[in-house]
């Protein structure tokens, strides 16, 4: 079979293989001839969708913010019910469709070694915990203690993700009533549990 012709991939297609190479191999890798190897094809396709490598890598990061970032603020303002709010974020932990943590533990090695990645990084990191602020203090929660359950609550899942833990998302969401409680100091009805318990149940394909 001979290689693809080169207006035949996208400028998705070229993301998707920039986002492969960066997690598994880090962004010394993502290089144009090494996707163009990868994806069987001559460099010459890469310029239909990129002005050069540096250009890849600002859409390499835009890709990260809007579906990272993007999705946990979506999730954090999704509703004015509290405990639907927590959950909400919860569950784009659990979905890879929604949360990429694979490319985030990525994009935080890059700023290991570049300043300004680094600061982009920060950036979104604020982004993240100011919404997660919202949620508890638009609860009635005191401002200081809204600051510091938003940074449990995201540090936690953070931390989760850079220790590489093997568990799999419903297993880990079957805590979810004791990791509630920890994160809010509320007790998480059992019924919103059950609920959500069986949505993300749905998500990755198992039945009760």
């Amino acid at each position: 079979m001979g290689k693809p012709e080169r207006g035949t991939l996208t400028r998705h297609d070229w993301l998707k293989a920039a986002c492969r190479v960066l997690v598994s191999e880090g962004i010394h890798r993502v290089r144009i001839l090494t996707l163009a190897a990868d994806l069987g094809v001559t460099r010459g396709s890469f310029y239909w969708h990129f002005d050069n490598r540096a250009d890849l890598l600002e859409a390499l990061i835009d890709d990260w913010r809007q579906r990272n970032t993007g999705v946990l603020l979506s999730a954090a303002a999704s509703s004015t019910d509290f405990v639907e709010r927590i959950l909400a974020v919860a569950e784009c932990w659990t979905d890879t469709h929604l949360y990429d943590p694979e490319m985030d533990t990525a994009l935080r090695s890059w700023a290991a070694h570049d300043a300004r990645v680094a600061a982009l990084v920060q950036l979104e990191d604020g982004k993240r915990l100011q919404a997660f602020e919202r949620i508890f203090t638009d609860h009635g929660l005191p401002v200081t203690e809204a600051a510091i359950r938003a940074k449990v609550f995201y540090y936690t899942q953070i931390g989760y993700f850079a220790l590489n833990l093997k568990q799999e998302p419903v297993e880990r969401f079957t805590f979810y009533r004791e990791y509630f409680l920890v994160f809010t100091g509320e007790t998480l009805p059992e019924q919103r549990f059950q609920t959500c318990l069986r949505r993300v149940l749905q998500q990755n394909g198992a039945a009760r």
